[in-house]
């Protein structure tokens, strides 16, 4: 047994002085991207369905607005005509005969072509006008929309490939539009791996562990506008590991493993998806994450994910999200960028990038300070405490403590709505 451990540390200590031979992150989503034929399918949906989905056709009004002239604010409508000698006596008006209310929106009676502001009136306490401003100016056919002024029929309103905002879908109500169609979510297929993971809700005993992955997959791939299933975990099963797969692969669009990335004796994964693949790779020159495996099987990506938490992480927020942002045509979303400085020192080998979590905090001066929480042996302080980080790249050796990075806002971006600075 410690001569197998050995062997497998060495290998694994291999590996990473041999990152060099591995492809990057930009090389790997490439050949993925340039073998995977993703086949669209549309699918009507409601308003109250369309948050975050992409249209698959051009949208127009359906209506007109307003249908009839209308009041832009709260205020009385008068005749022009009436102050064409200047402001009148107005103590004897009577509402509908010598001026109308008219709310802001609403339509009034068409003897009246002008609106004054409500604040330029003097009323009693039952609301009759008793008296105006002399300073009141006035323009005709002031502060009224005109038919057709907000929207006209057939007017533009989103085009094919645009996602839909909660601000658009404000406007597809007024323009008539309850439903349309938009191009289906993809269907990621997540399988566990692992005989020593229990689900959510257990309590662990001894050689167990809890498998708190899938939550945080789901909660990604929620905002990236797509759909999760998740399998019941697979032990170290090769057989049992091989058939979920099989299924997984005849509903899903994309498929996740989780765990059994690596080279420990247990690690199976590689193995089958290496003999099932059409293509296949093993190892990223990023770090963490660097065992993850992408293979391409029965035309779908099928990814490896690595089993510790921030390395999954990782392995979604290059690999999976560029992916889903391939299915729909769209820009792989960004985060927003700040400027910070360093609390302490980062440093790393040149030969791979390394995503480094960092503690983001607002300073005296106004700026932020990060802290990198690499190394923290704390799982609750490098995944709770973590609010933003930093991507390493080739080459670079690390940053000195108070020196200023960009740090990578995170879970600020959004698939077709990507918030940048």
């Amino acid at each position: 047994m410690l001569g197998r451990n050995v062997a497998k540390y060495k290998t694994k200590n291999e590996a990473y002085l041999n990152a060099g031979k591995f492809a990057s992150r930009e090389e790997t989503v490439a050949c993925l991207l340039q073998k995977w034929q993703p086949a669209q399918r549309l699918e009507t949906v409601t308003l109250e369905q369309a948050l975050g989905g992409f249209v698959a056709e051009d949208l127009t009004s359906r209506n007109v607005l307003p249908v009839c002239r209308s009041s832009q604010r709260d205020g009385i409508a008068v005749r022009y005509a009436d102050f064409a000698n200047g402001i009148p006596e107005t103590s004897h008006w009577q509402e509908g005969i010598d001026y109308a209310a008219a709310d802001m929106g609403d339509d009034f009676d068409d003897a009246f072509d002008t609106v004054i502001p409500i604040e330029n009136f003097i009323v009693n306490e039952q609301g009759k006008v008793i008296g105006l401003n002399p300073n009141t100016e006035l323009q005709k056919g002031q502060l009224i929309n005109h038919i057709g002024a907000t929207l006209q029929e057939n007017e533009p309103l989103l085009l094919k490939g645009q996602s839909v905002n909660p601000c658009q879908l404000n406007l597809l109500a007024a323009a008539g539009i309850e439903e349309f169609k938009v191009a289906s979510r993809p269907k990621i297929y997540y399988i566990p791996t692992g005989s020593e993971l229990i689900p959510r809700g257990q309590k662990p005993m001894r050689g167990q562990n809890i498998e708190s992955n899938g939550i945080m997959v789901q909660s990604m791939l929620a905002g990236w506008q797509a759909d999760f299933y998740e399998v019941p975990i697979i032990k170290d099963a090769p057989a049992e590991l091989a058939q979920a797969l099989d299924q997984a692969l005849t509903k899903a669009d994309i498929v996740l493993i989780n765990g059994g990335s690596s080279m420990g004796s247990e690690d199976f994964v590689s193995g089958l998806l290496s003999r099932k693949a059409s293509w296949y790779q093993h190892g990223v020159r990023s770090v963490p994450g660097m065992p993850v495996a992408v293979s391409i099987i029965n035309g779908k990506p099928v990814i490896n994910l690595p089993g510790p938490p921030f390395a999954a992480f990782c392995a979604l927020d290059w690999c999976v999200k560029a992916l889903i942002a391939f299915w729909y045509g769209c820009a792989v979303p960004q985060r927003r960028s700040v400027q910070a400085k360093l609390s302490k020192p980062i440093n790393k080998p040149p030969q791979f990038e390394f995503y480094m979590r960092l503690k983001l905090d607002a300073d005296e001066s106004g700026g932020y300070t990060a802290k990198p929480l690499s190394g923290d042996s704390r799982f609750a302080a490098a995944l709770g405490s973590a609010n933003a980080l930093i991507i390493l790249p080739f080459g670079n050796t690390g940053y000195a403590e108070g020196e200023l990075i960009g740090a990578e806002v995170l879970f600020t971006e959004q698939m077709g709505m990507p918030l940048t600075q």
